[in-house]
């Protein structure tokens, strides 16, 4: 790049730095500097391209960019939304998970083997081996019980 181009481009910062304020990105944003850079990288190619585009009250030019800007923000905000980022790899999530099961049916196995068992107890018990995810409402209609007395 030219000297000239290199300082015709530096001209532009202010009206990088409207576009940004009025987008709502401040230094804080941990996208700031990525916006920053795309919107100089989008003004560059319109200058490589021979376009005359004037440093100040160029309305038009702060349009196109914060259009732009806006249309970066809903890529990324697109990207987040579809891709679930784990701070924990998957292979430590399934073995809390798988051990948080095992625990569930010793303890329940624990009640099923004590001896002073009343029938409620272990109708509650094998339905709540049978369908771990059900309401508690749901559970209570069908074994014909109170919530009270599910919950004593």
């Amino acid at each position: 790049m030219s000297e000239e181009l290199i300082h015709h481009w530096e001209q532009y910062e202010p009206i990088i730095s409207g576009v940004l304020m009025t987008g709502h990105i401040d230094w804080r944003n941990m996208y700031f500097d990525d916006y920053r850079q795309e919107l100089r990288l989008l003004i560059l190619k319109r200058l490589l391209a021979g376009e005359q585009l004037a440093p100040t009250n160029n309305c038009q030019l702060f349009r196109w960019l914060l259009w732009r800007l806006r249309d970066i923000q809903r890529s990324n905000q697109k990207y987040e939304e579809r891709h679930d980022f784990v701070l924990t790899t998957p292979e430590v999530i399934q073995n809390e998970d798988a051990f948080e099961q095992v625990d569930l049916l010793v303890t329940i196995e624990r009640l099923l083997n004590k001896q002073p068992r009343t029938q409620i107890v272990q109708q509650l018990l094998y339905d709540l081996l049978k369908y771990p995810d059900d309401l508690v409402t749901k559970r209570c209609i069908r074994l014909g019980i109170q919530r009270m007395t599910y919950y004593r």
